[in-house]
């Protein structure tokens, strides 16, 4: 396994702390995030399956916002020809992922750096592209539209051709009946889960101060006018959603 390479630099756009936006240190953060997500675990899988149905062998996946490497653990353990880079600004759940994923040695490589620093050598001049960039639970917090717009776009630039990317997040109406029937069934899912309905609409206030969940349509145009010719929904559960698209 290859240690962190980079040092974020504090301030940039979408640096992240999970220990003061979900409440809990990263350690803690695997089980909590089964207790807030509903469909979590089913999420995570439906990433795995579509990657080891696409990959060809010896491929480079690029996990962003890497967090305690649940997922980059995932495809770690199902698809031993992948070799994963985890991204992430935190240190700190970087730390739990070197533990998580150790056993897996020089097909990890954990790089402490922001999205953009971790995908700009990818698919430029000579250098080959990644088979697959994944997220999960991430770009949420890619907040401005035309931000995670060039983010797609730089996605799409450091794809390989047939690379596809994969992003397993929350899409959510803007307003209107959908919108409140999602947020029902996600605090019905937290019950469910211990969360009482008074607990589940804190949480939902705290994260709506980072988080920005866009609709689902939304998405897929901003895949597409960065230049995903066929960006789909792959897999949706209320507001836990895996959508992205082929290079």
């Amino acid at each position: 396994m290859t240690m962190p390479t980079e040092a974020p630099r504090s301030g940039e756009p979408g640096e992240h702390r999970v220990a003061t936006h979900l409440g809990v240190e990263a350690a803690a953060y695997d089980a909590a995030i089964r207790r807030f997500i509903p469909g979590y675990e089913e999420m995570i899988a439906t990433v795995v399956s579509i990657l080891d149905e696409s990959l060809d062998d010896q491929v480079h996946v690029v996990d962003l916002g890497a967090g305690t490497g649940a997922l980059a653990g995932a495809i770690l353990d199902a698809i031993p020809r992948a070799r994963v880079v985890l991204v992430d600004i935190d240190p700190n759940m970087l730390g739990v992922a070197a533990a998580r994923v150790a056993s897996h040695g020089a097909r990890a490589e954990l790089r402490c750096a922001t999205f953009e620093d971790a995908l700009r050598p990818l698919g430029e001049g000579d250098a080959v592209g990644a088979g697959a960039v994944v997220a999960s639970l991430a770009l949420h917090h890619v907040a401005e539209l035309e931000q995670k717009r060039a983010l797609y776009a730089q996605i799409y630039r450091a794809l390989a051709p047939g690379g596809v990317f994969l992003s397993a997040d929350a899409t959510v109406h803007e307003d209107g009946p959908e919108r409140a029937r999602v947020f029902r069934e996600w605090a019905a899912g937290m019950a469910r889960a211990g969360i009482g309905a008074a607990e589940a609409q804190e949480h939902f206030a705290q994260w709506a101060g980072e988080d920005r969940y866009y609709p689902l349509a939304v998405e897929l145009d901003l895949l597409a006018s960065a230049g995903f010719q066929r960006p789909d929904c792959f897999w949706k559960r209320g507001a836990s959603t895996v959508f992205g698209g082929f290079r």
